[in-house]
């Protein structure tokens, strides 16, 4: 559509006069010509020699067909340095459709205690143009791309991609190696084997220590003195004690052949005074809790060796057999 041209007479500001003081009124626009889908500001305005109450029109969704209000109505009132009083309420507008518009007249109503006067604002006319297409260049940029520096927040994604990849790629260099090596893909953790006698014994060693009944904790300590002799009986001797009550223990512990007698009868007399306190709440003598721990250190000494001595035998007794078969072949 090609541009119409016209004359259009703007009344920025239409003037009045009111009986009994100075009334200035009207309506204005920012500009009378427009590109397509911009916008502007359509202010009503009032001044006068003092503060009066004001109803400007209320307008809704658009102002004139083919003009649609975008926000508004923003209202506000100030005093200027010469006394007088201005009054505004302003809507953004815009349009979407080349053409002429003409705003047409609205109403003021300027309220006061002594009268009341409508005043009307002049119509207002804008133009609405739209942009040149060259139909052969076809479509193209109205305002060139800016072109801003590279920052790091582009840049990141990129790095962790190429990171990523790299790790990637790293991982499966390394499967092909321990593949073609024959080796497992994780090294199991080698765990050094402790002696059940040496972690006992320890055991014991941090008790003592740690002075658990001197401090007035008796049962964590019997608890804790009971529970390193069971889980000696459960490691050395097979003898599932930490899940036996104590007279099943010790019966187990009677019935064993590398147990001394005095020494299964001991224990039987440790676990009898740890339960009692335990389940009885019962306070054993100072001397009662050391000998305890002494027949602890007993029990484990005597037993170890007497396993020792066992092993011993058995390895001489598969060597004497060793021998003898060795012989009867020759």
């Amino acid at each position: 559509m090609k541009y119409i041209l016209l004359l259009i007479v703007l009344f920025g500001w239409g003037t009045g006069r009111v009986f009994a003081q100075n009334i200035e009124y009207g309506a204005e626009l920012d500009t009378t010509y427009m590109m397509i889908g911009d916008q502007q500001h359509l202010r009503f305005l009032l001044k006068s020699d003092e503060a009066v109450s004001v109803r400007f029109p209320q307008l809704k969704d658009t102002v004139v067909g083919g003009v649609e209000i975008i926000a508004g109505p923003e209202r506000d009132s100030v005093q200027g340095k010469d006394g007088k009083w201005l009054f505004r309420e302003s809507y953004v507008i815009t349009a979407f459709d080349t053409g002429v518009y003409v705003i047409p007249s609205y109403a003021i109503t300027l309220e006061n205690g002594d009268y009341n006067n409508v005043l009307r604002t002049e119509p207002l006319g804008f133009a609405v143009n739209t942009y040149k297409v060259d139909e052969q260049q076809g479509n193209y940029d109205i305002v060139a791309p800016l072109q801003t520096p590279l920052n790091f927040a582009e840049i990141l994604p990129w790095l962790l991609w190429i990171v990523g990849g790299l790790a990637v790629a790293a991982l499966i260099a390394w499967y092909i190696i321990r593949r073609k090596k024959n080796k497992p893909l994780f090294a199991a953790e080698k765990k050094v084997y402790v002696p059940p006698y040496v972690v006992a014994i320890e055991k014991l060693e941090r008790l003592k220590e740690e002075k658990l009944w001197q401090a007035g904790k008796t049962k964590e300590y019997y608890t804790r003195l009971t529970d390193a002799v069971r889980q000696y009986v459960a490691d050395e001797l097979q003898i599932p004690a930490m899940e036996q009550t104590s007279f099943e223990t010790v019966q187990a512990l009677e019935r064993n052949t590398l147990v001394d007698a005095r020494d299964a009868e001991k224990i039987a007399g440790l676990l009898q005074e740890a339960d009692f306190v335990k389940f009885a709440k019962s306070t054993p003598l100072p001397e009662e809790n050391m000998k305890n721990l002494d027949v602890a250190y007993d029990f484990l000494q005597h037993t170890n060796e007497r396993l020792k001595s066992s092993r011993e035998e058995e390895k001489d007794g598969e060597a004497e057999n060793t021998s003898e078969t060795a012989a009867s072949e020759l």
